[in-house]
């Protein structure tokens, strides 16, 4: 017979409750693990901006991906055209023209979409001001904001949906006579 147990729990609860502990710590530690992963792993999907400058300063090279023309709505005549990098990922898209100190006036950048919503851009960490274009799905310009100025963190609405955008260095526009209305057409390389 074996003699009753004097104090609050019996020697068998006791390691139990040890057990128990360790355990909810392990749960713990997992759930942390997983709430971490998530969270890194939707900070990559969302499209983090990938380059960022170097010590030494560089900046991202143009990559000449295509040509775009700019075609008078009226007369159909080309007003201007230019070299064309593309953006068509949420990665590209979100570093757009950012840490580049200049751009040759015949070159810009051309946004895709894969459709065509209303769409915001702002001049974060771009360092040139920039003419923004917002282009439909039938390829006519809707919106332009001239000489947008740079590192500003002020949201730029095309209000209506745009399926492209187009960036230029600031002033190009009016240079050339492009105005809203206007259409734009493009080929890829």
């Amino acid at each position: 017979m074996s003699k009753p147990h004097k104090g609050p729990n019996p020697p068998h609860e006791e390691k139990v409750t040890k057990v128990s502990s360790a355990r909810k710590m392990l749960i713990i530690l997992g759930v942390i693990a997983i709430i971490i992963a998530v969270v890194y792993w939707l900070r990559e999907d969302a499209g983090e901006v990938s380059y960022v400058p170097d010590e030494m300063g560089s900046e991202p090279a143009f990559v000449k991906e295509g040509e775009l023309y700019f075609v008078d709505s009226l007369s159909n005549d080309t007003l201007a055209h230019i070299a064309i990098e593309v953006a068509d990922d949420d990665a590209q898209r979100q570093q757009g023209l950012m840490y580049r100190s200049s751009m040759e006036d015949s070159t810009g950048m051309l946004f895709i979409f894969e459709r065509a919503r209303p769409q915001t851009f702002w001049m974060k960490n771009t360092k040139i001001p920039l003419d923004i274009m917002y282009v439909d799905e039938d390829s006519s310009i809707i919106m332009i904001y001239k000489s947008v100025m740079p590192y500003s963190e002020k949201s730029v609405p095309s209000y209506d949906p745009a399926l492209y955008v187009v960036e230029v260095n600031g002033g190009f526009s009016s240079r050339n006579n492009i105005k809203e209305g206007d259409r734009i057409s493009f080929k890829l390389n």
